[in-house]
């Protein structure tokens, strides 16, 4: 079983509300591991719950585990004992998970003497970042906004260009991509693009 003693943060799938829950990790007696949510987290004792952990040296592994002893930490936190009862997958990259799609969007560029917008296409999507086609002639450095409408609901999102490559259509005529960065995202809408990557790359993994 694999040993989460360096990692510092989780992700706990809230099935019950359809969302992902924030969790510091850390280590307690007899090396035990221990989870600590926001109290307005509600568990169900003896039931199951799937947690996405980051880890600096195992990367991102999704396990099923086992939450028990509630200790009340604060006004504001819950501790728990994890245990952990499966692996479901593990990734060993250590940036966020990114997952396959083809997503059409209309992305707004604002320069200093006048404003774009233009059609794209989203091929790959994080919570820290999108992979994207547009006919915009952009530089590293400036920034897209766009909604992003598959989520469950519409996240407004700016995304930071950080490289820029020429790569083939599906009739291998040449296209620009653009590897972006996603800055000044409000919590929320963090917390909502994570649930649904996380709900997407499990579906795929599944193969449902």
């Amino acid at each position: 079983m694999l040993s989460f003693y360096y990692c510092k943060k989780a992700e706990i799938f809230d099935a019950a509300n359809d969302r992902m829950v924030p969790a510091a990790v850390s280590t307690g007696a007899m090396d035990s591991l221990l989870i600590t949510v926001s109290r307005d987290y509600v568990h169900k004792s003896g039931d199951p719950v799937e947690i996405l952990f980051y880890d600096p040296i195992q990367g991102l592994a999704t396990c099923r585990c086992m939450l028990t002893s509630p200790l009340n930490v604060d006004r504001q936190n819950r501790s728990f004992r994890c245990q952990v009862l499966e692996i479901i997958s593990r990734n060993q990259r250590r940036q966020d998970i990114k997952i396959s799609l083809t997503s059409k969007v209309t992305v707004t560029l604002e320069r200093p003497d006048r404003t774009l917008e233009a059609p794209a296409t989203l091929y790959n999507i994080s919570a820290g970042g999108v992979y994207l086609v547009t006919d915009l002639e952009l530089k590293p450095g400036e920034q897209l906004s766009f909604y992003f409408h598959d989520a469950g609901g519409t996240i407004p999102l700016t995304a930071q260009v950080l490289r820029v490559e020429t790569r083939p259509d599906r009739y291998s005529r040449p296209v620009v991509g653009y590897g972006c960065q996603f800055v000044d995202m409000a919590n929320m809408y963090e917390l909502q693009l994570r649930s649904f990557v996380f709900k997407e790359e499990r579906r795929i993994h599944s193969g449902k």
